[in-house]
């Protein structure tokens, strides 16, 4: 894919480390970027070229960031053209963030950049980029719900399991399937250890034994097992007694019954062999 042909960034640094960070960040979200390491190179280059984006340095030597913006608007005016040019700076203190706001940047990127807000401001200033998001998202869920289809019919009964948040995790039929598979086999086994835990009061185990159970649960799609797991570990570390004993049977209840309910795998297993 041409990257650089669907959208067209502009990264402005006067340092080429700070240049080579924001580039590879972009090339992760499938970007590519010219760089210009001054305001005047930066000025030439969008007299020169179309961008989609400008990514500006605050503090350069020679033509500052702000001085360099105050001329791009003037490029851009005359170029019949209204670019995002957004600010990438290191002094994070809110009364800075606005005035660079109140000048007209689109936006600020505080150094050191997380590759969480890159993604963020291509997505909101690059139509392209937003474009091919959407479809990817689109194409996506086609194929899940492809893979969805493929599953057992009886699945979609099951009352506690969201299988469609299931295939999300796990991403195939298969690797579903199997991860399922495992779950049932050892739920009742942890369910009765889990009981013991409590009967004995060894709160310090009890508590990491629903701790493993949180993220299980949650991967195969059962949310509301999850949620309770989630609860009964914050009790167990903060020595809340009362919730656990209260909640612990409506947990193993829940458990034990999504357990009966894919004791129905190995009776496909079965048919399989």
């Amino acid at each position: 894919m041409d990257t650089k042909s669907q959208s067209r960034v502009l990264i402005v640094d006067d340092m080429r480390v700070n240049r080579m960070i924001l580039s590879s960040l972009l090339v992760s979200n499938g970007v590519a970027a010219d760089l210009a390491e001054s305001g005047k190179e930066c000025l030439e280059l969008c007299r020169k070229n179309n961008y989609d984006l400008i990514l500006l340095d605050h503090r350069m030597p020679g033509i500052d960031g702000v001085d360099t913006f105050v001329q791009l608007k003037e490029i851009f005016k005359e170029q019949g053209r209204d670019v995002p040019v957004v600010c990438h700076t290191v002094d994070a203190s809110k009364d800075n963030i606005n005035l660079y706001k109140a000048a007209g940047f689109a936006d600020v990127l505080i150094k050191p950049i997380k590759p969480q807000r890159i993604s963020e401001v291509l997505l909101q200033y690059l139509p392209k980029v937003r474009a091919q998001e959407e479809q990817r998202r689109e194409d996506e869920n086609t194929r899940l719900k492809g893979e969805v289809e493929k599953l057992p019919e009886w699945l979609s009964g099951v009352p506690e399991l969201d299988i469609s948040l299931g295939m999300e995790y796990c991403e195939t039929t298969d690797d579903y399937m199997e991860v399922l598979s495992v779950f049932a086999a050892s739920a009742n086994d942890k369910a009765d250890e889990i009981e013991q835990l409590l009967k004995d009061e060894d709160y310090k185990h009890f508590t990491l034994k629903v701790h493993s159970l949180k993220t299980v649960t949650k991967l195969v799609g059962a949310l509301n097992l999850s949620a309770l797991a989630v609860e009964l570990e914050a009790a167990g570390k903060n020595g809340d007694i009362e919730t656990i004993k209260e909640k612990t049977p409506k947990f193993l209840e829940s458990y034990r019954a999504l357990a009966e309910h894919l004791a129905l795998l190995a009776d496909d297993e079965e048919d399989d062999t």
